[in-house]
């Protein structure tokens, strides 16, 4: 098994209830929301990326990401379980990451579109330094966030995960991990509610 094989794990199975609408569909410059981290992902270093959906057709994928150089390094992961709730989407993303031998996975959230190539170079680097190392995790004003990588060896711990329960618990009691601080809040900015639109079209304009 290769070190350097990093999966991508993007998670883009919610039902938007919240929203009211598909949110992954909504206008964003030139794409829908749902494609902006999807294309930092496939733009970045990744070894490849599974798109974690909630087994409904997944058409709000842009139609550049089936054609070259895209279309070999992402594939599609029905999770029909999504519905109990976010681990199991996880769940079903850190599965099909043990199927392709990644020795690591970045998991990355749809509704965050702001995030950057740039981000995920830096948390890639920082574990390609110090491969004994569980998780490297963005972080903004002493949280940790979404993206994070987890190494191989915090896969069943993951695994474990149930209903709504995310990451940050495991990353707060394993005293293995780095962090990677960013200073801009905005791009951490996940969108559940029209409010979060908004604010995200401000940002856009800005």
């Amino acid at each position: 098994m290769k070190r350097n094989n990093i999966v991508g794990i993007y998670l883009a199975a919610g039902r938007s209830t919240r929203m009211g609408t598909d949110k992954l569909r909504l206008p964003l410059g030139p794409m829908s929301l749902g494609n902006h981290a999807l294309a930092a992902a496939l733009s970045s270093e990744l070894d490849s990326v599974v798109v974690v959906s909630n087994g409904a057709a997944a058409d709000w994928i842009d139609s550049a990401f089936y054609k070259e150089p895209y279309c070999r390094k992402w594939s599609l992961v029905p999770c029909l379980e999504a519905h109990m709730g976010q681990a199991h989407s996880l769940r079903c993303g850190i599965q099909a990451a043990q199927e392709r031998n990644a020795g690591a996975a970045v998991i990355l959230l749809a509704d965050q579109p702001l995030v950057t190539q740039e981000m995920i170079t830096e948390l890639l680097n920082r574990y390609q330094t110090n491969a004994s190392l569980g998780f490297v995790a963005s972080r903004y004003d002493g949280l940790a966030r979404p993206p994070v990588l987890f190494a191989q060896r915090m896969f069943p711990e993951l695994m474990q995960l149930t209903r709504d329960q995310g990451a940050r618990q495991l990353i707060r009691r394993d005293p293995s991990g780095s962090f990677v601080d960013f200073a801009s809040p905005g791009l951490f900015l996940d969108v559940d509610s029209a409010e979060d639109y908004g604010r995200l079209l401000e940002l856009w304009k800005s």
